[in-house]
């Protein structure tokens, strides 16, 4: 396929919803930032190092979710417990000092509504068990398709994320 045929491919982009809904910016630019900053704020708060990290989970993906974490497949609910299942450990194992945070967030929205794709480099860690001495940092990265839902909302339909956090220590 040539790329003069390729590249109204990708300005189509996809939409599930409804024609009420609010239209895409019409400034590319602007459309950008505005997915950039929603899918950031989505990550920081669906994170799951907060009590609540559930509420923000539920409102962010959508239900037909396909998503892997490194080389592990998840539908929805299969990836909302393992969400579950880190919070003690992030909690617990970091006493409290816990961040994460970006290096960069690339978003491309589609032509036709408030979705995209959307890129996350990042970082998270703390100091195990609290100690100022043992500060154990790692690198994250994402790609995400966003989806415009027919109740005009938006939300991850597409999830892949990938992190070099070894096992416990």
């Amino acid at each position: 396929m040539r790329l003069s045929t390729f590249i109204p491919l990708l300005a189509l982009g996809s939409s599930a919803a409804g024609t009420d809904c609010k239209p895409r910016n019409p400034d590319g630019y602007a459309a950008s930032d505005e997915l950039a900053a929603w899918i950031g704020k989505a990550v920081d708060d669906f994170y799951p190092f907060r009590d609540t990290w559930a509420a923000a989970y539920d409102a962010s993906f959508a239900p037909n979710l396909s998503a892997t974490f490194n080389a592990t497949k998840f539908d929805f609910n299969t990836l909302r417990a393992a969400y579950g299942s880190f919070l003690p450990k992030l909690q617990g194992q970091y006493a409290g000092t816990f961040g994460h945070g970006y290096y960069s967030v690339v978003a491309v929205p589609h032509a036709s509504d408030r979705g995209g794709f959307v890129y996350i480099t990042g970082w998270a860690g703390g100091y195990i068990n609290g100690d100022a001495d043992r500060l154990y940092n790692v690198s994250h990265a994402a790609f995400g398709v966003v989806e415009q839902q027919e109740d005009c909302s938006i939300k991850i339909a597409e999830w892949r994320e990938s992190s070099n956090m070894a096992p416990s220590p």
